[in-house]
Protein backbone atom coordinates (compact mmCIF):
# COMPACT_ATOMS: atom_id res chain seq x y z
CA UNK A 1 0.00 0.00 0.00
CA UNK A 2 1.26 3.48 -0.73
CA UNK A 3 0.14 6.64 0.70
CA UNK A 4 -0.92 7.79 -2.49
CA UNK A 5 -3.50 5.52 -3.42
CA UNK A 6 -4.80 1.82 -1.89
CA UNK A 7 -6.50 -0.75 -3.44
CA UNK A 8 -8.74 -3.45 -1.80
CA UNK A 9 -11.74 -5.67 -2.86
CA UNK A 10 -15.15 -4.38 -1.83
CA UNK A 11 -18.96 -6.30 -2.52
CA UNK A 12 -21.13 -4.98 -4.30
CA UNK A 13 -24.96 -6.12 -3.94
CA UNK A 14 -25.09 -5.95 -7.80
CA UNK A 15 -21.85 -6.51 -9.49
CA UNK A 16 -20.28 -8.59 -6.80
CA UNK A 17 -16.29 -8.52 -6.08
CA UNK A 18 -15.54 -4.95 -7.16
CA UNK A 19 -11.81 -3.80 -7.08
CA UNK A 20 -12.02 -0.29 -4.55
CA UNK A 21 -8.95 2.60 -5.47
CA UNK A 22 -8.44 5.31 -3.25
CA UNK A 23 -6.00 8.39 -4.54
CA UNK A 24 -4.82 10.79 -2.22
CA UNK A 25 -7.48 9.41 0.98
CA UNK A 26 -10.33 11.70 -1.09
CA UNK A 27 -10.80 10.00 -4.66
CA UNK A 28 -12.52 6.91 -4.75
CA UNK A 29 -12.96 4.44 -8.15
CA UNK A 30 -14.52 1.26 -8.28
CA UNK A 31 -13.44 -1.62 -10.76
CA UNK A 32 -15.09 -4.61 -11.62
CA UNK A 33 -12.98 -7.19 -12.42
CA UNK A 34 -12.35 -6.70 -15.80
CA UNK A 35 -12.03 -2.81 -15.42
CA UNK A 36 -9.28 -3.63 -13.05
CA UNK A 37 -7.59 -6.26 -15.27
CA UNK A 38 -7.99 -3.68 -18.14
CA UNK A 39 -6.04 -0.74 -16.48
CA UNK A 40 -3.33 -2.68 -14.81
CA UNK A 41 -2.70 -3.96 -18.54
CA UNK A 42 -2.66 -0.46 -19.85
CA UNK A 43 -0.68 1.08 -16.67
CA UNK A 44 2.23 -1.59 -17.65
CA UNK A 45 1.68 -0.99 -21.19
CA UNK A 46 2.35 2.46 -21.30
CA UNK A 47 5.61 2.14 -18.64
CA UNK A 48 6.70 -0.39 -20.68
CA UNK A 49 7.07 1.43 -23.82
CA UNK A 50 4.49 -1.31 -25.31
CA UNK A 51 1.69 1.27 -25.90
CA UNK A 52 1.90 4.19 -27.56
CA UNK A 53 -0.75 5.72 -25.82
CA UNK A 54 -0.50 9.48 -24.37
CA UNK A 55 -3.74 9.07 -21.88
CA UNK A 56 -5.65 6.12 -20.33
CA UNK A 57 -9.03 6.73 -20.15
CA UNK A 58 -11.89 4.71 -17.95
CA UNK A 59 -15.48 5.27 -17.32
CA UNK A 60 -16.14 2.45 -14.74
CA UNK A 61 -19.69 0.76 -14.27
CA UNK A 62 -19.81 0.85 -10.84
CA UNK A 63 -18.16 4.51 -9.74
CA UNK A 64 -18.90 8.28 -10.32
CA UNK A 65 -15.92 8.87 -11.39
CA UNK A 66 -13.77 8.74 -14.28
CA UNK A 67 -9.61 7.75 -14.18
CA UNK A 68 -7.73 10.01 -16.61
CA UNK A 69 -4.14 9.23 -16.89
CA UNK A 70 -2.08 11.76 -18.99
CA UNK A 71 1.00 9.82 -19.85
CA UNK A 72 4.53 11.62 -19.86
CA UNK A 73 7.93 11.25 -20.16
CA UNK A 74 8.33 10.65 -16.22
CA UNK A 75 5.04 8.92 -15.20
CA UNK A 76 1.04 9.29 -15.20
CA UNK A 77 -0.67 12.64 -13.96
CA UNK A 78 -3.97 11.57 -13.01
CA UNK A 79 -7.11 13.69 -12.96
CA UNK A 80 -8.66 14.27 -9.88
CA UNK A 81 -11.62 16.52 -8.68
CA UNK A 82 -9.64 18.05 -6.06
CA UNK A 83 -6.37 18.51 -8.99
CA UNK A 84 -4.12 16.06 -10.39
CA UNK A 85 -1.72 13.90 -8.85
CA UNK A 86 1.47 12.94 -10.67
CA UNK A 87 3.22 9.23 -10.10
CA UNK A 88 6.48 8.43 -11.18
CA UNK A 89 7.05 5.39 -13.17
CA UNK A 90 7.39 3.11 -9.92
CA UNK A 91 4.18 4.22 -8.76
CA UNK A 92 2.41 3.24 -11.56
CA UNK A 93 3.98 0.08 -11.41
CA UNK A 94 3.14 -0.66 -7.73
CA UNK A 95 -0.55 0.88 -8.61
CA UNK A 96 -0.20 -1.84 -11.39
CA UNK A 97 0.74 -4.65 -9.15
CA UNK A 98 -1.82 -3.71 -7.04
CA UNK A 99 -4.30 -3.94 -9.12
CA UNK A 100 -3.19 -7.40 -10.75
CA UNK A 101 -3.25 -8.80 -6.38
CA UNK A 102 -6.47 -7.82 -5.78
CA UNK A 103 -8.02 -9.18 -9.09
CA UNK A 104 -6.79 -12.63 -7.21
Amino acid sequence: MSERFAVSSVQHRAFGKLIQVIFNEKFLLRLTLAEASSLSFALVAVRNGISPEHEIFMSPIASDMAFIGAVGKDGIRIAQPEGELDFTWAEVEALAASLAAAIG
